[in-house]
């Protein structure tokens, strides 16, 4: 397992952007997750489904200690 790290699948503006490594301490929180999605540098998608197997993939390669949230922002 690694550090107090999750990937979460955020909902914000009827997207969904998969962000991977987040602390869960210092990083999870609907702040911080806004102010990152406004930089403009993450892909997005409308789907859900995807959305969520693209972050179960993630976490088969890096294996988080939190696995996968979704957070609504």
């Amino acid at each position: 397992m690694s550090r107090d790290n999750v990937i979460a699948v955020a909902k914000y503006n009827n997207y969904y952007y998969v962000l991977a490594n987040l602390n869960i301490e210092n990083q999870f929180n609907q702040n911080y997750i806004q102010n990152l999605l406004n930089t403009y540098l993450h892909k997005s998608t409308k789907n859900r489904g995807k959305a969520l197997c693209i972050a179960h993939d993630i976490q088969k390669k890096i294996d988080c200690e939190y696995g996968v949230i979704e957070i609504d922002i």
